[in-house]
């Protein structure tokens, strides 16, 4: 070896890269620390199911109790409004006035901070002049962070057992639970938050000359503590104060409310003492074969900062034990449903599963087409990246959730790529006759520019996600953050610990391969190291190679031979360079259309929830009858582990768990949809049915495909009802829908009572005078508190003869005391019936509608949004009435319109990058053209499996464009390092596509098989799945066949003619 040959060699095996493989047990110690802190890393990094993220909105509620939507909306809602218009950082706000109620839900703009925005809305909505009866308006952030362990049901097989006895029990198995470190808040549902109503009776009352302010005067005055000072006796400070606080309901009976020279009169002479709910629902939970059972459900979740499965784990042990422990819980029975740490368990033994089924792929194919000993480093290098991913993600404080694992399965089939190029770039330098250390520095000295650029170019196609806006950007965002950590973790490994890793496994070789043409291609100091390092061992020839190698070489053989006469060939270079393009466009025109879209493929997750909604204004007393057949139609079906039924209001709610999916032959949709066939009976009793079925990601609002009907002026509300109503009955038209449904619904209808203001007059009264009063007899007034074991309960009273119901005549009849004497509400006051709403909905202080629906099973809403589009277009609106398009287009518009400004900007940065490294505008073209007409094999895909276009695809997509542009970024560099030692145009084209012939393949491959489990986990992972694996087929045929030609017409053409 000359002396050049030395100093080359000495400084490839010097300085940061050949550390690795001179200090090698320095090495092996840094490896050893990886895998322990990985391990821990994992172990103690938070695990959950859905990214904890500020969604970025805000909600205002204030509360108005006995007032009607038309009167919350104007009185309440609108005037909140106008003071949200001014505020900094609000991209939109929609409201839905209802009775009693006013909710705003503020939406903000992506960059601004929702503190800040949250503390100027409460400054603004503090000036707001609303009714002194109005409650202050709520105004908090809107909290979707996921901390619960488990949902369970509570419920007594004696049907004695009442809705009291089991919320009682209830809230002391609550008080029991919490006790624990790893339990936080439980929450009881339906509420146990009860009132003690005072019901009196009203002539009792009025015989008395009493009102009901008085009464609740009197009430007061007995139930408080006075403190009347701190006094001095002998030298000591003594605190002095009269103690009347109530303590039991009882107590109130005994109260005086008049007494008498002899007598007295106590408030049980004239009332009676009641302790009710506040919530009045109704719930069941049934069983295969077992029918239901009054319950009450409970949500255990986790203390913060524990780890859910010791949490979950912790949570049931405790539960059991006090259930067993504990006789006032005896003849109580629970059932355990909706168990976070069992679905995040799942999900990570399918990670692993996924893991391991990759692994094994990818291992099988190294082994054909490469070596056993190559197959092994690749395999144990792969999950090393992961190691350096969970340090960091549990160091920036960050968890493992769904997205993170679906981040880490999409890293896993991009970070192949960057490990296989070094690998076998020093296996085949190995086996021309190199020592493995020499082997795998060369590989890293030839592959790190194209690597690291080709790393860059990947990253940022990903880094424009992290600016996403709306709901869906936020949990978007976790994505980038886990696929950078882990690629750059991979590039870093396969620059530094895969020569360690490669210098300890490949083991030495006694033999080598002359390859004439390569060798041509050397430095001479390349070809002075390697005749010195073949010294002592023996020449193989290719005439011995096994089976496989001769079927690979003969591949080699005939690719160089194919470029060879095709470079030439200005026909046939066009012919091939076209024919795809041509493929391409045809695809886009023809199959977008067959495919369809959808944001989220639905998810088989075992739970769905059909919903039947009466007519407005009926009770849950009016629908208890309809349990019986709602369960008949339950219980035909199979699979079932559970069920419940909720009645509230005028809906009904049926939550349905299936068993696991691996235990059924049906999917969860073909529940939901036996389900509601068997309760279509009902419909003829006026109740509307809809399903859902859980899926995956962040919540979502609204049908799928919708309309929103919009008018400028409340007094425009009934044209728009009339507009809803003609869309509607065409939704419903539409084949293929199902939970077709309006926003707007009339109730029965009201009483609207108007004072005659002659004869108030006539009196020396106002409304004011009368007002007040009358609400205190309808409503009640609230008249203190009383502290019982768990709470503080509201003393409120009531006129016993309008606890239950209330008739037009029985307020006419009504007799109040006034500063004119006693006047009866008739006497002043009529009333007229008139129709109402249910609610009065807003977006930007414009009255609107929205009509929605949800594809039915086989459908998608690209199929339908178009239909009800086309309805919307052609119809006649009333003056003042427009429209706007709905559903899951419009509600992720923004979020489509910025993922298509992020790929443009992406795309600007991978070819700022590759000009960068290339110093050429062609090169980088040349390049992106695999990485687009790979779309070819991405809608040829997607058309042949039957999946949609889709969020996971998109990402699919991106994803598959980083391992095209690597392989194409190391073939141009290739075929540049050639051109750059002289060799003739074609000669260098050929060869560099010949040496990287083998390698494309096995990135191919191994990416395609790499995410070919993931096609039976789910229809999310499928669309994801099947993008990669066609795709990557596709943008790999391109960059083997395509590429080479048009790098020699783009550019050594032009070279030549300079």
């Amino acid at each position: 070896m000359n002396e050049q040959a030395q100093q080359e060699l000495k400084k490839l095996q010097s300085g940061f890269f050949g550390f690795w493989t001179q200090k090698i047990k320095v090495a092996v110690l840094i490896l050893l620390l990886l895998i322990s802190s990985g391990f821990y890393a994992l172990y103690k990094i938070p695990k959950e199911s859905s990214p904890n993220v500020s969604v970025g909105m805000i909600s205002i509620v204030t509360s108005y109790p006995g007032v009607n939507p038309a009167d919350i909306d104007s009185l309440i809602t609108d005037k909140i409004e106008k003071e949200i218009e001014g505020v900094d950082g609000v991209k939109k706000y929609t409201s839905t006035s209802s009775m009693g109620l006013s909710f705003i839900k503020v939406d903000l703009e992506t960059n601004a901070v929702t503190r800040e925005v949250l503390t100027d809305l409460k400054d603004k909505i503090d000036g707001v002049d609303l009714p002194a009866d109005a409650r202050d308006p709520v105004v908090s952030e809107i909290d979707v962070t996921q901390e619960k362990l488990f949902a369970l049901y509570l419920y007594a097989k004696n049907e004695n057992t009442s809705k009291f006895d089991l919320l009682q029990k209830a809230q002391f198995l609550k008080n029991a639970l919490q006790k624990n470190k790893y339990i936080g808040e439980v929450d009881i549902n339906p509420s146990d938050d009860y009132e003690i109503q005072v019901l009196i009776d009203k002539n009792k009352m009025n015989q008395l000359g009493l009102s009901m302010r008085q009464i609740a005067g009197v009430i007061q005055s007995y139930n408080k503590n006075t403190p009347i000072g701190n006094y001095t006796i002998d030298q000591l400070n003594y605190d002095f104060r009269f103690d009347g606080e109530l303590t039991s309901p009882n107590q109130l009976k005994n109260i005086i409310i008049r007494s008498g020279n002899s007598s007295f009169l106590t408030l049980g002479d004239i009332a009676t003492i009641e302790t009710k709910y506040k919530d009045t629902s109704i719930m069941r939970v049934g069983f295969p074969k077992d029918t239901g059972y009054t319950a009450i459900s409970m949500i255990v979740k986790k203390a913060r900062g524990k780890e859910i499965f010791a949490s979950a784990r912790n949570a049931k042990q405790v539960l059991e034990k006090i259930m067993k422990s504990e006789n006032s819980l005896s003849g109580l029975k629970y059932v355990i449903f909706e168990d976070q740490s069992k679905t995040i368990i799942k999900d990570y033994v399918n990670l692993a599963n996924s893991a391991w089924q990759t692994l094994a792929l990818v291992f099988l194919t190294i082994l054909f087409f490469i070596s056993f000993k190559e197959a092994l480093i690749i395999v144990f290098i792969l999950p090393l990246s992961f190691f350096i991913t969970f340090l960091v993600l549990k160091e920036g404080g960050y968890s493992m959730n769904f997205l993170t694992n679906f981040s880490l399965i999409l890293s896993l089939t991009i970070a192949i790529d960057t490990i296989i190029v070094v690998i076998e770039g020093a296996t085949e330098k190995q086996k021309l006759g190199y020592d493995r250390k020499t082997a795998v520095l060369m590989a890293i000295e030839e592959f790190k520019a194209p690597l690291i650029s080709g790393t860059l170019t990947t990253l940022s196609v990903f880094l424009p996600l992290m600016f996403l806006p709306g709901m869906m950007g936020k949990f978007l965002a976790f994505i980038p953050i886990t696929v950078f950590t882990t690629l750059l973790a991979s590039l870093i490994i396969a620059l530094t610990l895969s020569s360690t890793i490669y210098y300890l496994l490949a083991g030495r070789k006694k033999y080598f391969f002359r390859e004439e043409k390569i060798e041509e291609n050397m430095q001479p100091f390349q070809r002075k190291i390697l005749e010195d390092q073949r010294q002592g061992k023996r020449e193989a020839q290719h005439e011995k190679l096994s089976l496989k190698e001769k079927i690979l070489h003969k591949m080699g053989d005939v690719y160089f031979n194919y470029l060879e006469k095709v470079l030439p060939s200005f026909f046939w270079k066009m012919v091939i360079i076209v024919t795809p393009i041509v493929l391409m466009v045809l695809s886009m025109i023809i199959l977008p259309s067959k495919i369809g879209f959808t944001m989220i493929p639905p998810t088989d997750k075992n739970i769905t929830t059909i919903t039947l909604e009466a007519n407005e204004g009926k009770t849950e007393k009016a629908l208890t009858p309809y349990i019986s057949q709602i369960e008949e139609g339950i219980q035909k079906v199979k699979n079932i582990k559970l069920y419940s039924i909720n009645i509230s209001q005028n809906t009904i709610t049926v939550y349905v768990e299936a068993i696991d999916k691996e235990d059924r032959e049906n999917s969860i949709f073909d529940i939901e949809k036996n389900i509601t066939k068997n309760l279509q009976g009902l419909k003829a009793s006026g109740f509307e049915i809809s399903s859902t079925t859980k899926g995956v990601g962040p919540p979502t609002e609204g049908g799928a495909v919708g309309v929103k009907l919009i008018a400028e002026e409340t007094s425009q509300l009934d044209t728009l009802k009339k507009v809803a109503s003609d869309f509607l009955n065409y939704a419903k038209s539409i084949p293929g829908t199902k939970n077709q449904k309006s926003s707007s619904a009339e109730t029965p209808g009201q009483f609207v009572f108007s004072f005659d203001e002659a004869k108030l007059s006539q009196l020396g009264l106002t409304p004011n005078d009368i007002l007040n009063e009358i609400y205190f007899y309808t409503n009640g007034i609230k008249a203190g508190s009383i502290s019982s074991k768990f709470e503080d309960n509201d003393i409120v009273l009531k006129i016993k003869e309008f606890a239950d119901n209330l008739s037009p005549e029985d307020v006419l009849n009504t007799v109040i005391p006034t500063k004119a004497g006693k006047v009866r509400i008739g006497d002043v006051a009529t009333y007229s019936f008139t129709k109402a709403v249910s609610s009065v909905n807003r977006e930007d202080g414009n009255i609107t509608i929205t009509v929605g629906l949800d594809p039915d099973t086989g459908y998608l809403p690209s199929d339908l949004q178009p239909k009800l589009d086309d309805f919307a277009k052609k119809y006649d609106y009333p003056p003042g009435v427009h429209y706007e398009q709905g559903g899951e287009n419009e509600e992720n518009a923004d979020l489509l319109v910025a993922m298509l400004l992020s790929f443009a900007v992406a795309v600007f940065l991978m070819f700022f990058i590759l000009v960068t490294q290339f110093n050429s505008y062609a090169q980088p073209i040349i390049i992106l053209f695999s990485v687009v007409l790979s779309l070819l094999g991405v809608n040829v895909g997607l058309y042949l499996t039957g999946n949609p276009f889709s969020l996971p695809a998109i990402i699919g997509f991106i994803a598959l464009s980083g391992v095209v542009i690597n392989d194409s970024i190391v073939l141009i560099d290739r075929i540049n390092g050639n051109l750059a030692k002289g060799i003739d145009s074609i000669h260098a084209v050929a060869a560099a596509g010949k040496s990287r012939l083998q390698p494309v393949l096995v990135t191919t491959i191994t990416t395609a098989l790499g995410v070919f489990p993931l096609t039976f986990q789910s229809a999310f992972w499928a669309g994801l799945a099947y993008t990669i694996m066609f795709g990557i087929a596709v943008g790999s045929a391109l960059t083997i066949f395509c590429t080479p030609l048009i790098y020699y017409s783009l550019f050594l053409r032009k070279k030549k003619r300079k």
